[in-house]
């Protein structure tokens, strides 16, 4: 009896799993297990980045100090530098005061030492030092190899970590400095040493912090990265799968590798997690088959016409219903509720083709909300959707009920009316959007001020074209924009042709482009005493094939608006750095090349490689950036672009300094080489005594900073003088030199010596 009842039993079991009904659920468990399996291993996937990524993020501070933190003790003995190859007479109390003023902003300097003649003569502090007082370089084997490979090289020579004869570790730099001569190449005058102190490096840069919490290691004692030895932490880091970076230092690199504190966590337990997969596996398949098995004993007592008939007509009211939700969800934005672009294209179709007796003119308004990105990024993307549905909501209180009002994009609207008069009741309505805007508007948390350019198309009497009059709405958005925002524009035909000349203008930049009608013309720069040429500064020109030369007031604007700015900056560069070669190789004696830099170019992720490729010598090419570049603290690629710059020995020039943009902590951080003195501030130089003392003062800040002063836009002999005797080092201008083509310029060039 009991093996007959389990017979009976598993007979039941098979004919239930062998149903039809059965099979979705075979394919839900399958289905379930292999989900389950799949989130198991993603589980442990994301465990393991994201461990990797929260010690990536640590590390690349902790790169990013070490080397913020030497840059900038290598720049303060740099200013050191250029203070004795300005004035080589500096004493010893001048010495003392300016090293005291630099290190007063903090740094990991344990002391500067000043060698005339490769003889120690001036060390800062004194005191706890004194036996380096009169060491003679060429005298003392430990330290003839650094400072003559210096003196050979003419580049900073950073040796360490080593021990310090007067105790601790540090890092030595040892500054050759070069005196320049009216004629003549430099002279050599000595070394200026540099010792940072290491344990003050870790310790600024968070490495002896007790919440460090990564096990660390560097190597590359010398700046020999990888192949150098170890200084920091130990070699058992290396041997569990770090994450590695690299800190660049003046000529080498370290490396440094990290792991969690205590090695790399084990992926948590997942026993739980799986056995939850399991359940919900579960509780999908016995539903299903449940489910299954009761539908079929269903259908066997119905009467299978009725279950057809009743069916059918669910089926129809259901598709109806989801018809009609898929249509309205197509043709509506979700955010606003507004309808959306397609069925704004939709009423324009209808209206093109209409052909009875229109009701009125149309008038279509495009209407874009100002700084809408700014709110996205100060407040989120939340508080811009609440902005987006309060402008929707005005806008519905605004607009009669038969006007159509859409979100056709972004922060973009559209509205499409019919009257009579379209011109007075478009600008009724754009006067009072444009109003509700200037007030502040309640978002929920926040409170902010926002604003609303429009533009606006009416059609012409008898003319009913809505889709072109969308196209000249736009027109009209665009002027409004380029007016200030915040207001309202009509389209006109002058705006039309304004806009088509336009475009054919950056057409032909894009020609120009490609056949090469863009060159470059050269202007002098003259020091200031001598009146000798010290630089050029690369102009761009455009030889149009009808207009002839054309200047750069003509198309510059154009060719930012379409974003070629950096290619006709790539283009300049080529020109002039082939010129210089021609100009080389003919005999003549080219002096520095300057060239203008754009944001676009300082922000190519591969500037940097592209600029190493073309064997460039330091010291012979300079950028020139607007003040309102490098105060763009928040773009990274533009602030390592500018470092790298220098790097690959490419002066940084600050152009139109005094346009009030600049501020003297971003000047100290960026340390360029030289500042332009704006035209604006020359031009009334000879006339008004507090331009002078303006420029009296800007001299005095590069004086103290040790960067050139150069005065553009010199008009007059009178007022070169005037800016010689404020302290200019370097002037440019029509008074001495106008720009001119490289032939015209290798005539009056003086030949090499």
């Amino acid at each position: 009896m009991a093996s007959g009842g389990l017979l009976r039993i598993l007979r039941r079991v098979n004919r239930l799993v062998l149903r039809p009904a059965s099979v979705p659920a075979l394919i839900a468990l399958i289905a379930a297990g292999m989900l389950g399996l799949l989130a198991d291993y993603q589980n442990h996937q994301l465990f393991e980045q994201h461990t990797r990524a929260t010690v990536a993020d640590r590390l690349s501070v902790i790169r990013a100090r070490l080397e913020g933190n030497i840059n900038r003790d290598i720049q303060i003995g740099r200013a050191v530098v250029a203070a004795f190859a300005t004035r080589p007479e500096l004493d010893r109390t001048e010495f003392n005061t300016l090293v005291e003023h630099l290190l007063a902003a903090g740094s990991d300097l344990r002391l500067i030492a000043a060698a005339p003649d490769m003889v120690i003569t001036m060390v800062h502090p004194l005191v706890g030092n004194e036996q380096a007082m009169g060491l003679d370089y060429t005298k003392t084997p430990a330290q003839r190899e650094a400072v003559e490979r210096a003196r050979a090289t003419g580049h900073l020579v950073l040796a360490g970590p080593l021990e310090l004869v007067q105790g601790g570790v540090g890092i030595i730099g040892r500054y050759p400095v070069m005196v320049d001569r009216p004629a003549g190449p430099p002279v050599f005058w000595g070394i200026v040493s540099a010792v940072i102190d290491l344990e003050r490096l870790y310790r600024n840069s968070g490495l002896t912090d007790p919440s460090f919490d990564l096990d660390l290691t560097i190597r590359g004692r010398d700046g020999k990265g990888a192949a150098g030895e170890i200084f920091f932490g130990s070699e058992e880091v290396l041997e569990h799968d770090p994450l590695i970076a690299t800190v660049s230092i003046p000529g080498g690199a370290w490396q440094l590798a990290a792991t969690p504190k205590g090695g790399w966590p084990a992926p948590p337990n997942t026993i739980s997690f799986r056995l939850m997969i399991a359940l919900i596996g579960t509780f999908v398949v016995l539903p299903i088959l449940i489910t299954g098995h009761l539908y079929a004993e269903r259908r066997r007592n119905l009467d299978e016409l009725s279950e057809a008939k009743r069916l059918a007509e669910a089926r129809n009211i259901q598709l109806e219903e989801a018809n009609r939700l898929v249509r309205h969800t197509s043709l509506h934005d979700e955010l606003t509720g507004l309808p959306n672009r397609r069925h704004l294209m939709d009423r324009l179709g209808h209206l093109s083709s209409d052909t009875g007796e229109p009701l009125g003119r149309i008038a279509i308004l495009h209407m874009d909300i100002d700084r809408f990105k700014q709110v996205n990024d100060a407040y989120g993307h939340a508080t811009g959707d609440h902005l987006l549905q309060h402008t929707a909501d005005l806008m519905r209180a605004v607009f009669r009920p038969d006007d159509l009002v859409a979100r056709i994009g972004g922060d973009e609207f559209v509205a499409v009316c019919i009257s009579d008069e379209p011109e007075e009741l478009a600008s009724a309505l754009a006067e009072e959007l444009i109003a509700s805007f200037r007030h502040p508007i309640d978002l929920g948390e926040v409170r902010c001020r926002s604003g609303l350019s429009i533009g606006i198309a009416c059609s012409e009497p008898r003319k009913y074209q809505p889709r072109k009059l969308l196209i000249d709405a736009d027109i009209a958005l665009y002027r409004a924009k380029k007016l200030g925002r915040n207001r309202f524009e009509f389209f006109t035909r002058a705006l039309e042709a304004e806009v088509v000349s336009a475009k054919r203008l950056a057409d032909e930049i894009l020609t120009g482009i490609e056949e090469g009608q863009f060159t470059a013309h050269y202007q002098q720069q003259f020091d200031a005493s001598t009146r000798d040429v010290v630089g050029l500064e690369a102009l761009i020109r455009w030889n149009h094939p009808t207009a002839g030369l054309i200047g750069p007031s003509r198309f510059l604007e154009a060719a930012d608006e379409i974003n070629v700015l950096p290619v006709l900056d790539h283009i300049v560069l080529e020109m002039a750095l082939a010129q210089r070669f021609r100009w080389l190789s003919t005999g003549l004696r080219v002096p520095r090349v300057a060239v203008n830099v754009s944001m676009g170019r300082l922000r190519d992720e591969r500037l940097i490689e592209k600029l190493a490729a073309m064997a460039i010598e330091p010291g012979m090419l300079a950028f020139e950036l607007t003040e309102a570049i490098y105060l763009d603290d928040s773009d990274d690629i533009v602030a390592e672009n500018i470092n790298r710059l220098k790097q690959l020995g490419i002066e940084i020039e600050i152009d139109d300094f005094g346009t009030g943009y600049a501020s003297i902590v971003s000047l100290m951080r960026l340390q360029p080489k030289r500042l332009k003195i704006a035209s604006q501030l020359t031009a009334e130089v000879a006339t008004s005594g507090s331009q002078r003392q303006l420029i009296r003062s800007i001299v005095e800040i590069g004086r103290t900073q040790g960067i050139g002063i150069v005065a553009e836009g010199v008009e007059t002999i009178e007022q070169a003088d005037i800016l010689r005797d404020l302290g200019c080092q370097t002037l440019q201008g029509y008074a001495l030199g106008r720009p001119m083509s490289a032939d015209q310029l290798a005539g009056i060039m003086p030949s090499q010596v």
